[in-house]
């Protein structure tokens, strides 16, 4: 369902030519973004709010956005995609072979279902990213968007949350699309967890966070905790959060995104992971 959308009258398919549109693409919701020289001329959020959505029981949602959003048609002059909901594992750069993605998810995940995999290189950590998508998200993202130019949204939050970590002790971080959220901590800047979880209750997602505070010892009542994407103040989750977790942070959005007027009405953190490059 559209939760936002704005759409600048300046925005023509001449202005488009010289334009980069960007999409963040999963189970749990679509966000797009035009953007031409810092100026973002277009801004658009749509959720699913289904408890345990998957891509078959949200695929006549999806293509109904891609079939109808008007702005698809235009001749961007670049285009990303970043997928949103594609299980990933980091695999250090001395044992990647790109030759066996599916055998990084061997454990990981049922057999049965067909999957497009994906990899790509951290430089700052020296590994790589590798993704499996499902096939048919696959290949709906491959009728807008060339494979060069598709990505998993873990790649761009893990470069920016290293950005944010601080250079002595631990950073934690956590950024939110409906149902799932990705968990990253850093020690030093090293990064040293990374997860995504998908969650239907509050307090499960409230274990997931303190899980990764324990594993390495940290006191959630010390050690801030940065918050991005899909999460509001005025919600049980985040009401939940601030009772055992103190204190915490929504990280800024990178320094050339400035907002429009029209998107003041939703926090800035919530376009953190589409902004995030």
């Amino acid at each position: 369902m559209p939760v936002f959308s704005f759409h600048s009258p300046l925005l023509t398919p001449q202005l488009a030519a010289t334009s980069a549109l960007r999409m963040v693409i999963g189970v749990n919701g679509v966000s797009l973004m035009v953007k031409n020289e810092g100026k973002i001329l277009a801004l658009k959020s749509w959720q699913n709010n289904s408890p345990e959505p998957d891509f078959k029981s949200v695929e006549p949602e999806l293509r109904n956005i891609f079939g109808s959003e008007r702005l698809l048609d235009l001749p961007y002059q670049s285009k990303t995609c970043l997928l949103a909901c594609a299980p990933s594992t980091l695999v250090p750069r001395r044992l990647f072979e790109p030759g066996n993605l599916d055998h990084y998810f061997k454990l990981l995940l049922q057999t049965g279902t067909e999957r497009s995999y994906g990899y790509e290189k951290i430089e700052a950590f020296d590994c790589y990213l590798v993704w499996a998508a499902d096939q048919g998200l696959a290949n709906l993202c491959a009728q807008y968007f060339s494979v060069r130019n598709t990505h998993h949204i873990g790649v761009s939050l893990l470069k920016n949350f290293h950005s944010l970590s601080p250079v002595d002790g631990y950073g934690v971080f956590a950024n939110f699309r409906g149902q799932k959220v990705q968990i990253a901590v850093f020690e030093r800047k090293n990064l040293v967890f990374f997860n995504a979880f998908d969650f239907t209750k509050p307090s499960d997602l409230l274990y997931y966070i303190l899980l990764a505070y324990k594993q390495f010892g940290l006191n959630p009542l010390e050690i801030p905790l940065s918050l991005s994407g899909t999460l509001v103040e005025d919600s049980e989750i985040f009401r939940l959060l601030v009772r055992y977790i103190r204190p915490m942070r929504f990280p800024p959005l990178p320094t050339d995104n400035l907002l429009p007027e029209e998107a003041k009405s939703l926090p800035p953190h919530f376009w953190f992971d589409l902004m995030a490059e």
